[in-house]
């Protein structure tokens, strides 16, 4: 006993360092023995205690149990917050973790108004293995593995469990070496529950097995959780590195990584994106941005949810909301300018009118056959003549690599024949000429409003 209580002191000293700390008590074995604890400390670091309780109402029991925490609690001169969990808000289903939630706001809602920074609660070494099982018989990712940590953040504050380090065996005789009153459970007897039937049917065949599973599931955990910080720290600097915009991820960057760190940085970006997938669609979306043959598309990740691809680019957006601009035409009529948007204008005009600024872009042309000319947006099968013959235009967007969805934004200039002039950007056809001083020429001026 006095091994548990020495110890208790170096992990109080280590843990907390607050001279308020709410306790969350359940008048159970565990709870009384940190109380118990804790109020035995030196005077030098004992801490002021409150105590946090909820009252279920889910056992007749439940009402000698307040009506003892209350008086345990006033002739201790211990501050108590209490509250009860009305029966008519309990659930039909999943009542254990509605009541865990209720707790934990209840805990969370004193630390907010108190300003208490510490939340102690008194799990141990057979909850870390319990919980520890069950998330294996569960199954999920290996992140879900890392068990009950002695300290995390909560509220305001942390939460921090100073026995975790102690079976229940341990806090059980230090219960009956120190006389201390508590309250068993009956429930913990049944085993209706999943965390039941494993601390009644597993835990203690692990222990006749090897005395030291406890210790043993310990340190796997932290073994684990020095191994999966390391990973997300890697991660995290790979997903930096991969990061070309505040929206788009480099494909290059991606594939240039091994195989196991494609996926765990893959998985670490649709879980930043609050995007859950299973294996099997991990699988696919890891195909897809490695298939070299498919340079643009899109896969489905969700209701709405899409991962877009666009050569060395891919982003997450929702497809319905990517949508082309208005096919506008607009008809160019000599020395006049036409408006397109806020960034875009056109004219046709003689040479050398008007000025032509530096970011213009010139069309040069002799032939007044082709006007009148009109400024819209690709056609489907539309071609441009050029030095070596037609082209389609959707030939030689895919050759330079120019988005969809940039492509249905892209200007063309046509005659009212719809032969193709000009793509201003891309692609001028063979009706292209040089400007001559001495000729009349028209001049096309697209003009970018940067």
């Amino acid at each position: 006993m006095e091994n548990l209580a020495q110890s208790f002191f170096y992990n109080f000293r280590k843990y907390c360092s607050n001279q308020r700390v709410l306790v969350a008590v359940s008048t159970g074995v565990d709870s009384m023995v940190l109380l118990d604890l804790l109020s035995g400390l030196p005077e030098s670091v004992r801490p002021v205690i409150e105590v946090a309780y909820v009252d279920h109402k889910l056992r007749q029991e439940s009402q000698a149990e307040t009506s003892f925490i209350r008086n345990f609690c006033k002739k201790r001169h211990i501050k108590l917050h209490c509250r009860e969990w009305e029966t008519e808000i309990h659930p039909n289903v999943g009542i254990e973790s509605a009541a865990r939630t209720f707790r934990y706001k209840f805990f969370a809602d004193i630390m907010e108004k108190t300003g208490i920074k510490t939340l102690l609660t008194a799990h141990h070494a057979d909850d870390q293995a319990e919980t520890f099982l069950m998330k294996l018989v569960r199954g999920g990712n290996i992140q879900q593995l890392q068990g009950i940590r002695v300290t995390r953040r909560f509220a305001d504050g942390y939460l921090v469990r100073l026995l975790l380090n102690y079976s229940k065996d341990e806090i059980r005789e230090y219960a009956r070496k120190r006389d201390l009153i508590y309250f068993e459970d009956a429930t913990n007897r049944s085993n209706d529950y999943l965390r039941n039937r494993v601390r009644h049917l597993l835990v203690p065949k692990m222990k006749d097995e090897n005395s030291k599973f406890l210790e043993h599931v310990q340190s796997y955990e932290h073994q684990l959780s020095l191994l999966l910080c390391a990973t997300e720290e890697q991660v995290d600097n790979y997903l930096v590195e991969m990061q070309i915009n505040e929206t788009a991820f480099s494909v290059d960057f991606w594939l240039s990584l091994s195989k196991s760190w494609r996926t765990l940085v893959i998985r670490k970006l649709l879980e930043k994106y609050s995007r859950k997938l299973n294996e099997d669609s991990l699988n696919q979306i890891e195909s897809f941005l490695g298939n070299s043959q498919k340079p643009q598309g899109s896969i489905k990740i969700g209701m709405h949810e899409f991962l877009i691809k666009k050569y060395n680019l891919f982003y997450f957006d929702n497809k319905y909301q990517i949508k082309d601009e208005i096919q506008n035409k607009y008809r160019l009529k000599l020395d006049t300018w036409v408006f397109l948007n806020e960034k875009e204008e056109i004219g046709v005009f003689f040479n050398k009118k008007p000025e032509i600024l530096a970011t213009d872009q010139v069309f040069y042309f002799s032939d007044s056959q082709l006007l009148p000319l009109t400024i819209r947006h690709r056609n489907q099968g539309d071609r441009i003549h050029t030095k070596v013959g037609t082209q389609k235009l959707k030939k030689i967007l895919i050759d330079d690599k120019i988005p969809q969805d940039i492509r249905a934004k892209i200007w063309i200039v046509v005659t009212t024949e719809n032969l193709v002039l000009w793509l201003p950007s891309v692609k001028r056809s063979d009706l292209s000429e040089s400007p001559v001083n001495d000729k009349m020429q028209y001049m096309i001026i697209f003009r970018n409003k940067v």
